[in-house]
């Protein structure tokens, strides 16, 4: 079944149970939808493209079922029924972000857990583990009305016993917690956060690597920085917390909890210590090992965490210098022809991380989602660290390696007005980016310009000068996910810095790029680079065209036009909506956690040391930016506020954290005996921990042939259901056939009334055929006295008896016929009566035995038919015998008239003999 006509057909279901909600409808909309989640399932291995939530049908679907999850008068197993399908369509990014964002799915299964109240059941279970995937990456509102709400019941089940509603409680108060410091201010300061702060790290030694996970990152959020958090992840602690956190990525198979561990090392990873920490982390490099391997070993979704993880790595000072060395202690370099052939092969059987990353790079964003963007991003980090850190390794194996699968990337341009064109041109920038790092080193430049031509250089500009919506200067509002000129705007200047750097090498290529530069059609890409926010776009934009003003016909002027044009439009649009021209002119440095994908964030200069996390956080940017910044952007306080008051300001500052700081180190020595005891209860709970997981394998096993065996019996259900309705369906067609047999019998009795009648008309045509032989015996005797009377009329009389034996024979032929036919007559009037009592047994067995219907009916058929052609038969011979009486007559009636003839003849003669004597 098509999946569009599925979904036309829950629309009309749901729109039929809105207006009228009845049980026939609410079933009838249940099975629809049964039908819509058997489609959506993620184990069937069918991509939801199908229900892009950008067409009318899959929007208009969305809305009616969320209209009836927010009814709160629908029944619990329609509510499961929805919540299944939205889970379905949730392992989708893009509709999972729409159902949060467009259709305001959080609020109405808010309203659903405020109406189920402390009830434990599965619909609970199902709506929690929704909302927990739907606010998964999103900062909600503490405005709202169902937050307090929310997060009550989610701390209530959080401090009840272990059961089916822990789990996805933790997890949605993760994201509830995560980023937000309102929701993290109401909880500490709740009356019960004591309590709360003991059963999560009562959780931490739980055996389910999810809850340790998701604990943990509860705790970091609400006590990173506070005194708590300073006391869990002080400096004895520190490395059994990454130990543990490098265990759960190795060990989980959940991308969930894989996901989780890497968002709780964004947030750990703030904190300028613990950036630290983990630089002198003894078994860091066997870790890193372990995680590389896992980019051979993971899908599409999971290695992207793997990717975030080691990106996230290669930006604390110092640890990208260690990836590099694990990259190329786990991945040997081999020749063209081995890595060719690995190429080839599916990812899990790719063994080096090197090549695997080299293999995610080349995939399709269509089919891999951002996994390939966040591939590139990897090999950028690893060879810009391998070529401008002076590390001597062989380059030209590198680039036969990676070259001639990153340039594919560039051969598929963007469609316009596409959600998949933002991701390819995403992609085009990311490669330009590696191809950059590679022509900074001249071997590797060498081998470049062996790939490339003016033709791939010209054939990106152009496509960029005709379908770019910054070259176009075009006004139609396009969804953000669609609009992809940012991103052109990036492959147009860092493919001029890259041609910039070949130019030498390749003078085709030195060719277009002075002519580009001085194209009218290049000035809105400059311009939109000058007025960017992003700072490294702005310094290549500035490169560009400190480049081009030494040529001839630079279009300065048209720049300078251009440039204010833009100026001018941000202004007026900051002026019209003030809120957000706040929000835009006090934008703060992204940290890690807004970085998560350098697709959400415009490319970086890639010849930079990467800066320290969290500069602001540090003292010695705060001097640099007082010493700096305050000469530049706040003059105008500088003439009434002397530098010695702000120096003291900032020394009253610092004796005030000196002060804070030695607290803490008291509050983290408390809390390391406290830890220690907790090591000791957790070796005695070691011991009972394989019993527990071998109990719960066996629970999980039985759960599995419960689950199993209870989809057979659906199944057979279902079969019995269909076979139940093609027999009623068959019954229902019998019956109409026994009406029309009936009918069939109702005109054999009629036909069998007319044979009777037929039969009576025959008798009489017999007796009127016996009344003419005894006339004809009559006229044989006075024709025998006429011959011995009339002597005279011999020859009339020899002709007259010539005809009567020729008419005596007929008729006795005649006869003799007509005898045969009432013979056959009745032998087929006999047949007849039997058939019909044969047809009255046939209908009885029809009444008592339906199955053997079928048989009868052809046979009845049959018989029907023979009737009907006998029937046919009789009265074309009853025609053909009315025929035969009738000449029978008219030969009668003429040899009547010869009788009188005759008689009159011989009573003349006799007359005249009479006046003779």
């Amino acid at each position: 079944m098509e999946a569009a006509s599925v979904v036309k057909s829950v629309i009309f279901a749901a729109n039929q149970y809105l207006n009228h909600k009845a049980d026939k409808n609410s079933l009838y909309l249940q099975q629809q939808l049964e039908i819509l989640i058997g489609i959506t399932v993620p184990s069937s291995g069918k991509s939801l493209k199908f229900f892009n939530t950008k067409h009318l049908q899959p929007t208009e679907c969305l809305t009616t079922v969320i209209d009836i999850l927010c009814d709160p008068h629908t029944k619990p197993s329609l509510l499961l029924s929805c919540i299944t399908l939205l889970q379905n369509l949730a392992t989708d990014d893009g509709i999972r972000h729409c159902l949060h964002d467009a259709f305001h799915l959080t609020p109405a299964l808010a309203g659903i857990l405020k109406i189920q109240g402390s009830a434990r059941d599965i619909l609970s279970t199902e709506c929690v583990s929704l909302l927990q995937k739907v606010t998964y990456g999103h900062k909600l509102n503490f405005q709202e009305n169902y937050m307090e709400d929310l997060i009550t019941f989610t701390v209530r089940q959080i401090h009840g016993p272990v059961h089916d509603l822990t789990l996805p409680s933790l997890g949605l108060l993760v994201n509830l917690c995560r980023e937000n410091f309102a929701v993290q201010s109401y909880l500490k300061n709740s009356e019960n956060i004591k309590a709360l702060y003991k059963v999560l790290v009562s959780y931490l030694s739980d055996q389910n690597l999810t809850v340790i996970i998701l604990a943990l990152s509860i705790i970091t959020s609400l006590s990173l920085q506070e005194d708590l958090g300073g006391k869990i992840l002080n400096a004895k602690n520190i490395n059994q917390t990454f130990q543990m956190i490098f265990n759960i990525l190795m060990k989980s198979d959940a991308g969930v909890t894989r996901g989780y561990a890497v968002d709780l090392f964004r947030d750990l990873l703030r904190n300028p210590k613990i950036q630290q920490s983990l630089s002198r982390f003894d078994r860091l490099g066997s870790c890193l090992e372990n995680i590389l391997n896992l980019i051979a070993a993971s899908t599409s979704e999971s290695v992207i965490k793997v990717f975030e993880l080691l990106l996230l790595f290669c930006r604390v000072e110092g640890l990208r210098s260690t990836i590099c060395k694990c990259v190329l202690a786990t991945s040997p370099l081999h020749d063209n022809e081995y890595v060719a052939q690995t190429l080839r092969q599916p990812i899990e059987e790719v063994k080096e991380p090197l090549i695997a990353a080299v293999h995610w790079a080349g995939q399709s964003t269509d089919s891999h989602n951002k996994a390939p963007l966040y591939a590139l991003d990897f090999l950028t980090e690893f060879y810009e660290e391998l070529i401008y850190s002076n590390t001597r390794v062989h380059y030209g194996i590198h680039a036969d390696l990676v070259l001639p699968t990153v340039l594919h990337g560039l051969q598929d341009p963007p469609d316009q007005e596409q959600a998949e064109s933002r991701r390819k041109c995403c992609k085009m920038v990311k490669v330009i980016q590696l191809l950059t790092v590679f022509a900074g080193e001249e071997d590797t430049k060498k081998k470049l310009c062996k790939l490339v031509d003016m033709s791939l250089f010209s054939g990106l500009l152009e496509h960029q000068f005709t379908y770019n919506r910054v070259a176009l200067r075009c006004n139609k509002v396009v969804s953000p996910d669609e609009d992809w000129s940012e991103y052109g705007v990036d492959v147009v200047l860092c493919g001029l810095e890259l041609m910039e750097k070949l130019k030498k090498n390749l003078p085709d290529v030195d060719a277009l790029f002075c002519s580009t530069l001085q194209d009218s059609r290049l000035v809105p890409f400059l311009s939109a680079g000058m007025t960017s926010k992003d700072r490294s776009r702005v310094q290549t934009a500035l490169q560009m065209i400190t480049t081009a003003s030494a040529l001839d016909n630079f279009p300065v002027v048209l720049l300078g036009d251009t440039i204010a044009a833009n100026n001018t439009r941000q202004h007026e649009r900051l002026t019209a909506s003030p809120a957000q021209g706040w929000q835009q002119v006090n934008t703060k440095p992204l940290s890690m956690s807004e970085y998560g994908n350098k697709e959400n964030m415009p490319p970086g200069n890639h010849h930079r040391k990467p800066e320290p996390m969290e500069q602001d956080a540090s003292i010695n940017s705060i001097i640099e930016r007082m010493q700096s910044g305050l000469q530049t952007n706040f003059q105008g306080y500088m003439n009434e506020i002397k530098a010695s008051e702000i120096i003291d300001i900032y020394e009253h500052k610092l004796q005030s954290l000196q002060t804070k700081e030695d607290q803490l180190q008291d509050l983290l020595d408390a809390k390391a005996l406290a830890l220690s005891q907790a090591d000791r209860l957790i070796a005695q709970y070691r011991s009972r921990r394989a019993q527990y997981e071998a109990e719960a394998h066996k629970m999980r096993s039985m759960v599995q042939d419960s689950e199993k065996r209870s989809e057979q019996y659906r199944d057979q259900l279902n079969d019995v259901i269909l076979r139940g309705e093609h027999l009623q369906n068959e019954l229902e067609q019998l019956n109409q056939e026994k009406h029309k047999l009936e009918e069939v019998a109702a005109e054999h009795k009629q036909l069998t009334v007319a044979y009777m009648e037929l039969s009576e008309k025959f008798e009489t045509s017999e007796k009127s055929l016996l009344c003419l032989k005894q006339e004809h015996k009559t006229l044989v005797e006075m024709h025998e006295m006429l011959n011995k009377h009339n002597e005279s009329l011999k020859q009339q009389h020899d002709v007259a008896s010539e005809q009567l034996s020729k008419l005596s024979k007929q008729l006795m032929e005649k006869a003799s016929e007509l005898t045969h036919t009432q013979l056959m007559l009745e032998e087929e009037h006999a047949k007849a009566k039997k058939e019909q009592d044969e047809l009255e047994d046939c209908l009885d067995k029809v009444r008592a035995n339906l199955d053997t219907t079928e048989k009868a009916k052809k046979k009845l058929e049959q018989k029907v038919s023979t009737l009907e052609r006998s029937l046919q038969q009789s009265e074309a011979q009853v025609k053909e015998k009315v025929e035969v009486i009738r000449e029978l007559k008219s030969n009668v009636d003429k040899h009547a008239q010869i009788a009188a003839l005759i008689h009159s003849l011989s009573s003349g003669k006799s007359d005249a003999d009479s006046m003779k004597s």
